[in-house]
């Protein structure tokens, strides 16, 4: 078990990003106790917790500490274990994109959330349970307030960069393409992929000296995508972030020059988590030139070889049963960064896996 030491103190601002257990997760610590979560992954290490919450129990954290629980979206590596955050934290607001705010979507995720083996539930699965038990749960677009903590003198407020309104149109059209065509048919365990990322929630946290920037999925796309919410005055007038989550795990999809001129200051801390699903393996190493090139800051959560831990015959022995051959937790770490508020530089931390880009 990973010795974390002790929570940020009370005038600290802290950015701690776990995965890939599968996916990803942040924890964000605004000051006085008040702590936000994005996404969830699964810490294999913790008996299948998440990560998010194994790491606030191991600093002795509350519940009633945390202020709000956002899914940005609704991919599985983004929401696996996401209704366990939701019971466990039952005070926090549930944020969810806006795009789900329509019958439409509410029938998307009903149709795509059928019973699946234990450990392996899909992300439309997390999302309608979570919908369907509780009542504080908001939809948030561009512009809309996610979390504001009054503060040391000072307001902490966190706001969505996305999705753009013309993203929600599109993403419910696409969604009710899939809607199977009978009524009453048995649920479906698997929703399909709907490329690009446009409806995931990007946030932009200003701290009233500084600023962080969690890039969630959300992809390029000349207007739906980053340049949507780089060309909106609205997004491009915030005070510029020196701590990027970095988008899509580091894919050339999730990025643009845009993003590090307009919404970030010059070199800022870029943390990322790696993807790896069957032949889909984020970032690459162009991926990985491309942000050092950016940013000579830049950290990922885990560096650790796909190879599996098995000799060759029993990997094409398992290769002759299956598809996509691929290890569930190809080295779990955490990135953490802390710093008082007016302070000049982040103290960045690596865990187990975590390491430099």
């Amino acid at each position: 078990m990973t010795d974390y030491g002790k929570g940020p103190a009370v005038n600290e601002v802290e950015v701690t990003l776990f995965g890939p257990g599968f996916g990803e997760a942040v924890a964000i610590h605004v000051g006085e106790n008040n702590w936000m979560l994005v996404d969830s992954c699964i810490d294999a290490d913790h008996s299948c917790a998440p990560a998010s919450a194994a790491y606030l129990e191991a600093l002795g954290v509350s519940p009633h500490h945390v202020r709000a629980i956002v899914a940005s979206h609704w991919h599985d590596d983004h929401v696996r274990g996401i209704s366990q955050l939701a019971a466990r934290y039952p005070l926090a607001d549930f944020i969810i994109s806006s795009v789900f705010n329509d019958k439409e979507a509410t029938s998307f995720l009903a149709a795509y959330s059928g019973s699946v083996a234990p450990g392996q539930a899909r992300g439309t699965t997390e999302l309608y349970q979570v919908i369907q038990q509780r009542e504080n749960v908001f939809y948030v677009h561009q512009r809309s307030i996610i979390l504001e903590v009054p503060m040391l003198g000072r307001t902490i407020r966190a706001t969505a960069l996305s999705p753009v309104q013309a993203a929600h149109s599109q993403f419910i059209a696409h969604m009710a393409h899939y809607l199977p065509r009978k009524s009453g048919g048995t649920p479906i365990s698997h929703a399909p992929e709907l490329d690009p990322n446009i409806e995931a929630i990007a946030t932009h946290i200003d701290l009233g000296d500084d600023a962080i920037l969690l890039g969630s999925d959300l992809e390029e796309h000349d207007a739906l995508g980053w340049s949507a919410v780089v060309a909106d005055k609205w997004c491009s007038n915030r005070k510029q972030a020196t701590a990027y989550k970095v988008s899509h795990h580091g894919s050339y999809t999730g990025d643009m020059e845009r993003i590090w001129t307009t919404l970030l200051q010059p070199l800022p801390i870029a943390a990322l988590t790696p993807f790896n699903l069957g032949r889909h393996k984020l970032p690459t190493d162009d991926d990985k030139a491309r942000i050092r090139n950016c940013t000579p800051h830049g950290y990922i959560s885990s560096g650790v070889t796909r190879k599996p831990k098995m000799n060759s015959t029993q990997v094409k022995r398992l290769a002759d049963r299956c598809k996509n051959l691929s290890q569930i937790n190809p080295g779990f770490g955490t990135i953490r960064l802390r710093k008082p508020f007016g302070g000049a530089h982040w103290n960045v931390e690596c865990f187990a896996n975590a390491q430099r880009l």
